[in-house]
């Protein structure tokens, strides 16, 4: 016997706190677990069956709370199907955060998939203080102090985005090539990775992409 379906849909607003929840208790299935995980978030997590498609069902209850709160701005976020009540657990972390993301990126209006949220979706899914703790560990000294390495991490990002290439970057940047290489070296050595290495260059990379998502989540 397979175990039960989850699908975890949360809700952000900023005009309608008040009513939220209410509006989403009202709004879910019955036999919804209805929480608030933020000021301006509230989720539903409850079963679905097999013939149930997550963006649909989500943007169902958009509408519908959209209209009861009288906010057309009502952003919405789904994850899921989950098996499992652990599968539950991380369809509603999964789903909070997106919705989180999607209004502080200007969201707004919609219903996103977490699955659609691009290269993000791979740094989210777990507690704010394990992303930070992922990026401090892989940025070592750069992480230390934002305002003294940001044009190290400018260049860094370039580097990545511009898949290593130094003449990219120094076009990118407006910079001369020699200025792009004693910057990389300069960063090789304050966070102790190769950058010729193709899984040290990854982890910088979800790094970068961990303190970008922070700005929005916390």
């Amino acid at each position: 016997m397979s175990e039960t379906r989850y699908l975890a849909v949360a809700f952000a607003s900023r005009s309608a706190n008040g009513h939220l929840r209410p509006a989403v208790s009202e709004a879910a299935p019955e036999g919804a677990k209805v929480v608030r995980t933020r000021a301006d978030v509230v989720a539903a997590v409850y079963e679905i069956d097999e013939d149930t498609d997550p963006r649909t069902e989500a943007e169902r209850l958009r509408l519908i709370i959209a209209e009861e709160t009288d906010d057309d701005e009502l952003t919405a976020a789904v994850s899921g199907p989950k098996r499992g009540s652990t599968g539950a657990h991380l369809a509603l972390l999964q789903a909070e955060q997106a919705v989180t993301l999607e209004r502080g990126n200007g969201g707004t209006g919609k219903t996103t998939h977490f699955d659609d949220l691009g290269s993000v979706r791979f740094v989210l899914g777990r507690p704010e203080s394990d992303i930070e703790a992922q990026a401090e560990a892989a940025l070592g000294a750069l992480a230390d102090d934002e305002e003294r390495y940001a044009d190290l991490i400018k260049t860094l990002d370039a580097f990545i985005r511009l898949h290593g290439s130094v003449n990219a970057v120094a076009r990118d940047l407006f910079l001369h090539r020699n200025t792009v290489r004693q910057r990389l070296r300069r960063i090789g050595q304050l966070t102790g990775a190769d950058l010729a290495d193709p899984n040290d260059r990854l982890a910088l990379q979800l790094a970068l992409i961990g303190r970008e998502a922070l700005e929005h989540l916390t």
